[in-house]
């Protein structure tokens, strides 16, 4: 299984499958679950709604759950979970298991061994993993509205710690970061002035955090873009290219063959054939 931790999930394209949603009452079951010797057949989302908790693996580190936040348990993890707060009649916990894979079909996963993925989940997720968990007590589900509760879940995890790395990792920066995320069009060294250092230090710093230079990170990203947006057949090459900030449509074709290793028109094509 390939490791991509949340923060690099951020910006990967990934498919969930096989979706699973219940409401769970601890109170009334002893208030432990271990699957010890058992290792998990899935990827695991465990909201402890209105509990608390402590989850153990099988090396003895004990991870400690407030009420409201999210952990996450790996594919293949092996683990214990004592509750604490439970009580009678009462949706203690939601848990969702599912399945997740690259655009390769490759099983691949956002931690190693469990941990807290979102704290204090807020009124929009809350009522998708509530929504979940009630399909899924349906005689006939609609397995949309599971999946889409995982995807957000995701999302959500992906976007706080990836903001969580920027801040403390990267915090003389974090500001540029987030201009350079939000694809404001500012010079970088105007971007660098803003977080108080220079240009070349801002430079050093942004490739360490995302592996690029500033100038190929925010060219990457716009074609990634314009591949999206020439795909949908509603707009022309010239459109894409100013909606998108090129100086004009040759430098956005000539970007995009830099990229892409074809025109954009060559790439209408190539997708358009494979379709057929």
């Amino acid at each position: 299984m390939k490791l991509i931790p949340f923060q690099e999930l951020y910006n990967r394209e990934f498919f969930v499958s096989e979706p699973f949603a219940e409401a769970q009452n601890w109170f009334e079951r002893g208030n432990f679950y271990s699957c010890l010797g058992k290792p998990k057949p899935s990827h695991t989302f465990l909201w402890f709604k209105s509990c608390t908790g402590i989850v153990t693996d099988s090396f003895g580190t004990a991870l400690h759950v407030e009420k409201n936040h999210i952990a996450y348990m790996p594919k293949g993890s092996e683990y214990t979970v004592e509750f604490f707060d439970t009580a009678p009649n009462q949706v203690d916990s939601i848990v969702l298991h599912f399945q997740l894979r690259d655009v390769y079909q490759t099983e691949i996963s956002p931690a190693a061994a469990p941990q807290i993925c979102i704290k204090r989940v807020e009124a929009p997720l809350a009522l998708s993993l509530q929504n979940a968990a009630e399909e899924f007590a349906k005689n006939i589900v609609c397995v949309p509205v599971i999946t889409a509760a995982i995807y957000q879940t995701l999302a959500l995890a992906c976007i706080r710690q990836r903001k969580s790395v920027a801040r403390h990792q990267y915090k003389y920066i974090s500001q540029g970061i987030t201009l350079m995320e939000d694809n404001a069009d500012m010079p970088i060294g105007e971007i660098a002035r803003v977080c108080g250092v220079s240009e070349g230090y801002f430079r050093k710093l942004f490739r360490k955090y995302s592996g690029e230079s500033p100038v190929s990170f925010r060219q990457r990203h716009r074609i990634e873009k314009a591949k999206q947006l020439l795909l949908l057949d509603m707009y022309s090459v010239g459109e894409i290219a100013e909606a998108l900030h090129f100086s004009d449509i040759y430098h956005f074709s000539n970007t995009f063959k830099k990229f892409t290793g074809c025109s954009p028109l060559q790439y209408i094509k190539q997708n358009r054939l494979r379709e057929e």
